[in-house]
């Protein structure tokens, strides 16, 4: 179908790459420094000499197939820059299960930069045409910077998606994705991505640049959430934080709940429930100006504390929580209230 062309970039490691890749018809380029990972597929990039270019790293798979099926796509489609399939997720080599995901073709500007990266396996799965790196310049930034390149390369050329699984993202607990979701440095580069991004569109109307900004930040959210190295109270210190950063997220009912929950947990497992609880509610008024939205969080909070006393027995502090939520805001309760017997083995149901 093509000819192939292998490039090995090695980015100042110190075990026996040289030794390995000299068996094989490669072309190796070694760093005298480590740069990271834009410079080394930046490096990568520039020795290229093929039309199209695609990524593996260095603990990740791609499967046989994946240029039989992508390629003949990307030779029909002359207009454009890039074409992604899917990929199967390990975690410590065990099959992750991945919730299904819109994955649009054509236009996907605006997709990308509202609803994030919705590419699973993002770097393994891509295909992208030489020439479209050329328009728009290499990745730069340490992590998520294939984020930032998609959304500059979607500015300005058509996606494609092709159906299927072309490779294995193999996902270690001591990688460095998840040393990433809890680096508060996390936070500023997604806006800084965001920043870059809606400078691409200068003429957007407010509402559209204040909703990517929200959704982005709920991403953060999303991504303090899914750190299971942090303990409850850790999470409940980084999440005040971001509040503190973006007060606008107390008008997400979403946010009210998961920071509610994890108020909750943190609280009881404290020698005083009460007192813990209050402290944590008076650094929420702190990190946002008082609204109704934050009356809306302080009351949805209560209300959680309130649920989970009741259910630990714990019926004085109950008692509390609940006149607590009602003089902040009653129709958190009674949301709380109605979710529970909805359902009590999910505490966080949509209000």
């Amino acid at each position: 179908m093509f000819d192939l062309e292998t490039i090995v970039v090695d980015d100042a490691s110190t075990d026996d790459t040289a030794e390995i890749v000299s068996q094989y018809p490669v072309r190796y380029v070694r760093h005298s420094v480590n740069q990271g990972l834009s410079a080394s597929r930046n490096t990568g990039i520039a020795a290229s000499r093929g039309q199209y270019v695609a990524f593996l790293d260095d603990d990740d798979l791609w499967l046989p197939h994946r240029f039989q099926l992508q390629v003949p796509v990307m030779e029909s489609r002359a207009d454009a820059g890039l074409v992604y399939s899917s990929a199967i997720w390990t975690a410590d080599g065990a099959r992750v299960p991945v919730k299904p995901v819109p994955q649009p073709s054509g236009d996907v500007f605006k997709t990308l930069l509202v609803d994030g990266n919705f590419m699973v396996g993002s770097v393994l799965v891509v295909l992208v045409r030489r020439a479209a790196f050329d328009r728009v310049g290499g990745f730069y930034g340490r992590g998520i910077e294939d984020y930032d390149m998609w959304i500059r390369l979607a500015r300005y050329f058509p996606f494609v998606h092709v159906p299927g699984e072309v490779a294995v993202y193999r996902q270690a607990s001591a990688g460095l994705y998840a040393r990433l979701l809890v680096d508060p440095q996390i936070r500023k580069i997604r806006r800084d991505i965001v920043v870059r991004g809606l400078a691409l569109v200068p003429t957007a109307p407010k509402r559209f640049r204040d909703a990517v900004r929200d959704r982005m930040e709920l991403r953060n959210m999303q991504s303090l959430v899914a750190a299971d190295k942090l303990t409850d109270t850790e999470r409940v210190t980084a999440l005040l934080a971001l509040l503190s950063e973006y007060p606008r997220l107390a008008r997400y009912p979403r946010w009210r709940r998961t920071l509610a929950w994890f108020v909750r947990t943190a609280a009881l497992a404290a020698p005083s429930p009460f007192d813990t609880a209050s402290a944590l509610c008076d650094d929420i008024r702190r990190s946002c100006r008082t609204s109704v939205q934050t009356r809306r969080l302080l009351g949805r909070v209560w209300a959680e504390v309130a649920i989970g006393s009741l259910i630990a027995g714990q019926r004085s502090l109950a008692r509390r929580a609940v006149v607590r939520a009602c003089l902040y805001d009653p129709t958190q309760l009674i949301a709380r209230v109605r979710d529970a017997y909805v359902d009590r083995s999910k505490p966080m149901r949509s209000e």
